[in-house]
């Protein structure tokens, strides 16, 4: 049921974000002064505030995430190490300039972990932190972008 509950709260907190982000006027002056700062403040957006707000979000969603992980993993101050790194996996997988990629590489990181652990002889519950680390350089050398990335072309 604990397993349950977590991926009800993230489905319902991936969809608030996206309306927050899709549909309110904090959420597009945020995505506008990531995006383009000067911009940004040209029309009138306070961009160092947005920068606080996201930085609070973020925060707050991080403590959402410790309150879902703590009852299952042990509670020691480095406890939320390997998540970040399954985490990172995903949103290099994923693509890092693509929240939708970063979902889907979500879900193929485990994938591919739980069917490497069962599959690999003598992969086990030990060695599944590597294989994500092994799956974050190998997307870096073989689609630095991602699968949902595109690639940021500036010109000079």
């Amino acid at each position: 049921t604990h397993q349950a509950g977590m991926i009800g709260v993230t489905i319902l907190l991936l969809i608030g974000l996206y309306v927050f982000f899709r549909f309110t006027r904090i959420g597009l002056a945020m995505r506008a002064a990531a995006s383009v700062p000067e911009s940004a403040r040209l029309v009138g957006i306070n961009t160092s505030w947005m920068i606080a707000l996201g930085w609070g979000m973020a925060a707050a969603i991080g403590a959402i995430a410790g309150m879902l992980i703590a009852p299952v993993v042990f509670l020691e101050p480095n406890m939320m190490g390997g998540v970040l790194i399954y985490g990172f996996a995903a949103a290099v997988l994923g693509g890092l300039n693509s929240p939708f990629g970063a979902v889907i590489g979500g879900f193929l990181v485990g994938i591919f972990e739980n069917l490497a652990g069962t599959y690999i002889p003598g992969v086990g519950n030990e060695l599944k932190l590597p294989i994500a680390l092994a799956l974050i350089v190998t997307v870096l050398v073989v689609k630095p972008a991602g699968l949902f990335g595109r690639p940021i072309v500036k010109r000079v």
